[in-house]
This record gives C-alpha cells, sequence and structure tokens, in this order.
C-alpha cells in the first residue's frame, strides 16, 4: 500500500526525519519544508533569496547536526549566479522558533554548471560533513586533486578542514567522480555512493580516502583495453555494482531494520529512469552486492 501524504511539490531532492519526528525535506525551488507524517501539515521554515533553480540547479541537500538539541543546525547546499556565472556553496543555518536563520558560509564559489553539479551530505558518526560534488561538465578536473568539482569532500561541521584529511588543507576525501547523487554511511561506518554514467555504467562505490574512482579516464569496471591501462597507472578503485545501460541512480538510504526482514543489511536506491526503487543486498562485510531486487 502506498499512501501520498503531500502532493504538488517542485522537484523535492532531500528527505530525512527531523529532530522533532517530522519529516525534513528540501525543494529545487529554495524552499526547506517540515510535513507531519500523520496529518500531511506542512510548514515552510526557509525559503533561499538568491537560489538559481534550472533544471539540475536550485537547493539540492541537507543535512543536519546529529546533535541537535545542543547544536541546532542545518546544513544545505544550493546554485547560486554571480555575473552569470553559475556557483554553489555550503551554508550553515540555525532553527530558532521554527525558521531557518542567521545562514553561516562553509564553503563558497563551487564552481558550477548547468548539469552535474552533485549533490548529498551526510554527517559521519564523528561529526564530519561528507559532501559529494559533480564534474560541473568539466570531465578532467575530476582527477585534478586541486579542484573541487567531480569529488567528495570532508570538512569539519564548522567549515575548517579536518587535520587527518588525506591531502593538507584540502578537502578532497575522493576524486575520480562524475555525477554523484547519493550518499549514506553502512552499519560499519562504510561510505557507500551513488554515480551517474554517461549512457553506460552507473555506478554503487564503497568510498576510501584518497582513492581515485576512475572518471573520466574509465567508466565502471576496468573492463576495456585503454582502462586496465589507466587503472593500473593511476590505482583506481572500481565500483561494487554497475548498470548498463544505465538506470539513472539517484539517492541512496542503508536498511537495517527487522521491519522488512528481506531488506536487512541493504541499500535502497532511487532511479529516475522508471522511477524505481532497487534493493542491494549487501555481503556480511558490506563490501560486496549480493543480489539485486
Amino acid at each position: 500500500l502506498v499512501t501520498e501524504v503531500r502532493g504538488n511539490l517542485e522537484v523535492p531532492w532531500e528527505i530525512t526525519v527531523g529532530p522533532d519526528g517530522w519529516i525534513w525535506f528540501t525543494e529545487q525551488n529554495g524552499m526547506v519544508n517540515r510535513l507531519n507524517p500523520e496529518t500531511g501539515e506542512t510548514r515552510v521554515i526557509l525559503m533561499i533569496p538568491d537560489v538559481l533553480y534550472k533544471k539540475s540547479l536550485g537547493l539540492l541537500s541537507m543535512a543536519i547536526h546529529p546533535s541537535f538539541s545542543d547544536n541546532p543546525y542545518v546544513y544545505l547546499h544550493y546554485t547560486f549566479s554571480v555575473d552569470s556565472t553559475i556557483k554553489s556553496r555550503i551554508v550553515r543555518y540555525s532553527y530558532v522558533n521554527e525558521k531557518l536563520t542567521s545562514p553561516f558560509v562553509l564553503l563558497d564559489s563551487i564552481p558550477g554548471m548547468t548539469y552535474h553539479n552533485g549533490s548529498r551530505m551526510v554527517i559521519s558518526s564523528d561529526e564530519k560533513l561528507f559532501f559529494s560534488m559533480g564534474d560541473a561538465g568539466e570531465k578532467k578536473l575530476s582527477q585534478d586533486i586541486n579542484h573541487l568539482n567531480g569529488k567528495v569532500l570532508r570538512i569539519n561541521l564548522d567549515g575548517s578542514i579536518p587535520s587527518n584529511n588525506p591531502f593538507t588543507n584540502n578537502p578532497l576525501w575522493t576524486y575520480g567522480h562524475r555525477n554523484p547523487q547519493g550518499l549514506i554511511f553502512g552499519q560499519k561506518g562504510q561510505l557507500y555512493s551513488s554515480e551517474h554514467g554517461v549512457n553506460n555504467d552507473d555506478e554503487i562505490n564503497l568510498l576510501k580516502k584518497a582513492e581515485n574512482y576512475g572518471w573520466p579516464l574509465v567508466e565502471g569496471k576496468c573492463d576495456l583495453p585503454a582502462e586496465i591501462e589507466s587503472c593500473h597507472v593511476c590505482n583506481v578503485n572500481e565500483p561494487i555494482f554497475s548498470w548498463s545501460p544505465t538506470v539513472a541512480v539517484a539517492g541512496i538510504d542503508y536498511y537495517n531494520h527487522t521491519a522488512i526482514p528481506e531488506w536487512r543489511n541493504s541499500l535502497l536506491v532511487a532511479n529516475l529512469k522508471g522511477r524505481a526503487l532497487r534493493v542491494l543486498n549487501l555481503s556480511e562485510d558490506g563490501s560486496e552486492v549480493l543480489d539485486e531486487h
């Protein structure tokens, strides 16, 4: 049984259960909302005034501080325009009297494009903000460790760069990504991402510190002659699962609840093509995909 709790939304991108038990979600036009899952009542808690909203541009990912009662912060990523140049930024807002106020910019002027802006944000158990960024249409930048695009980034919740990041004074965590739009932690702390391919090789990746995930040198597995060479030279980490032709992987989540025992220890993957939801059953250690439904 599928029950609609709220309709007529303007491209909802991020959705999570808030600290109040309500559903918090973003819409690409710049709105952040709280929704009562029992009644469907929806309250707007923020409308970003300078958001640039077109197709894959706009208000995208959101993360809520894990210690919300002591640190009532919400983190947002959105695109904007400066002199007709597309940029994006990560901003921390304070939640006061059922509104998001006092924006504090953590990372500004990330290069953007009309496509491939990512993005997804998650916060780790040690309170680091992980953030996926697409290549913004510049393939070669994904292999450039001094550029923010085509990366998964890691920063402290105050915007500073952790001292144990792989590169000094650099938010980079992993690189060689095309357009990752899903990011989630598994039960043992593993970080997974979903990534859009071109017409082939949508990917599910198990992300490891400082690793190269291949784009644009490699699409999917290292199975073509040129890719095999690049994988050897660049030490590319292959995906743990891929689709060809593409299914347009978007948001992902990790499921390990007893309510649906068949889904335990699985990744839930939302697909844009066909509007499907896929279940990927993981191995006990989380390093492999055993089955797909």
